[in-house]
């Protein structure tokens, strides 16, 4: 992938980070009852963290037909806010299109791993697990009761909105960053890549000028030799004359 294409994943990743963050802290679900002549009557309100809250927090109706929480792991939401922040420091500072050694960022692929899993989590469980069993209906329906004239509104709210779009905007980004550690592992354990690894690390390069000053070397020596061996004869020749 060309580094263009790169860089723009990692700018939605970025995004898709802060959109999740926010969802956290806004109403993911709705649910009011207005009268036929469209006053407000029921008004419920769900988040993650706090569930049910309302502006209606006097009146007897509005408590009787408030929602069953819906008991969504607080601590599961704690730990999603700990990997969006990880995340976030992965992306601003484990670049792996700048560094030697991949491999040793393979622990970081499984923080933008599960990540991803956690915002699909809450885009895909969150309706089928929490809000379906409470008949609570999704994304959008508005139903009329005209026996007591009342309609009633179900809705999912800005927090699952985030939610969705940000699923969008970070889901590239860790498939890539996994593509290319997964890559380069495979080819690091290809037999042919291995082969040809060891051959060059059993190669030294060629080096012209040590190859040349190991000849005048062993040439000097060589000469050096002979005028000691012609030395020692001239005085063994000496020596064998004055016997």
């Amino acid at each position: 992938m060309n580094i263009k294409g790169v860089h723009i994943f990692k700018f939605s990743f970025l995004i898709g980070l802060i959109l999740l963050f926010l969802s956290v802290f806004v109403e993911w679900y709705s649910y009011q009852i207005f009268t036929l002549e469209q006053e407000l009557i029921v008004s419920w309100k769900y988040n993650i963290f706090w569930e049910w809250s309302s502006i209606f927090s006097d009146s007897p109706l509005n408590e009787a037909l408030r929602p069953e929480n819906l008991s969504i792991s607080v601590p599961l939401n704690i730990i999603f806010l700990c990997f969006l922040f990880l995340s976030g420091y992965v992306i601003l500072f484990k670049d792996i299109e700048r560094v030697d050694s991949i491999i040793k960022y393979r622990p970081y692929s499984y923080v933008l791993g599960i990540t991803l899993i956690l915002n699909i989590f809450y885009v895909v469980v969150f309706p089928v697990m929490y809000l379906f069993p409470q008949e609570l209906y999704f994304p959008f329906i508005q139903i009329v009761d005209y026996e007591q004239d009342f309609m009633y509104l179900y809705s999912i709210d800005i927090g699952y909105v985030l939610q969705l779009i940000a699923f969008m905007l970070i889901f590239p980004f860790p498939i890539h960053y996994f593509r290319t550690i997964y890559t380069f592992d495979n080819e690091k354990n290809n037999p042919e890549t291995y082969l040809k690894n060891k051959i060059q690390d059993a190669q030294e390069p060629l080096d012209l000028d040590k190859l040349i000053a190991q000849e005048e070397l062993k040439f000097q020596n060589s000469d050096r030799t002979i005028q000691e061996d012609d030395l020692n004869e001239i005085i063994n020749l000496f020596i064998e004359g004055d016997s």
